[in-house]
């Protein structure tokens, strides 16, 4: 049956079921007018366009022998390889999630809508949970609980890529070693 052949290839794709169930939506719909996309489709797909670019140069250019690290296959720019990528692999140098962090506060601060501002605030969050669960270290000022609740709320986000959902699940788990006494800010 058609419908079991393109379930069986959207298994092999990293979609939770509400985005594998809007893609065949859209498949399948005659007029997409009709189909206009929530306020969770937006921030999920505002949210993949950005994991698909990587961090700009102005952004990168103090740790470009971190970026430029050994190539995989993937698009690729001339600053380096796409946000996701560099999140989502642990040998990603931990001033590199540092400037992804930095870099998406900043975004988020000049962000001309709430679902702009919720989507730079998970990969501000995944930079954190990258550098936690990949390098044992805590770069924000919030406080381990609340970090927790946060770490928690984009987990259990509908419009979260599945593996990122499991990288903020795991962030949450992963205990550091007891913090040292406050020093200089790191937020």
């Amino acid at each position: 049956m058609l419908g079991d052949a393109v379930a069986e290839r959207m298994d092999n794709w990293a979609l939770n079921d509400g985005q594998k169930t809007r893609l065949l939506s859209l498949a399948l719909e005659r007029d997409s007018s009709a189909a206009a996309p929530n306020e969770d489709e937006q921030k999920g797909d505002l949210l993949r366009n950005i994991l698909r670019c990587a961090l700009p140069l102005e952004a990168s250019a103090s740790s470009a022998a971190a970026v430029a690290g050994p190539s995989s296959s993937g698009p690729r720019t001339v600053a380096g390889p796409p946000l996701g990528e560099l999140l989502r692999d642990r040998a990603t140098d931990l001033a590199v999630l540092k400037q992804i962090k930095e870099y998406t506060k900043a975004l988020g601060r000049n962000a001309k809508s709430g679902i702009e501002r919720d989507v730079f605030a998970a990969v501000y969050f995944a930079a954190i949970a990258a550098a936690r669960v990949f390098h044992n270290e805590h770069v924000t000022e919030h406080t381990d609980e609340r970090l927790v609740r946060f770490l928690h709320a984009f987990a259990q986000a509908a419009w979260m890529p599945a593996d990122l959902a499991g990288l903020f699940f795991q962030a949450a788990k992963h205990r550091l070693p007891e913090m040292p006494p406050a020093g200089p800010s790191q937020e």
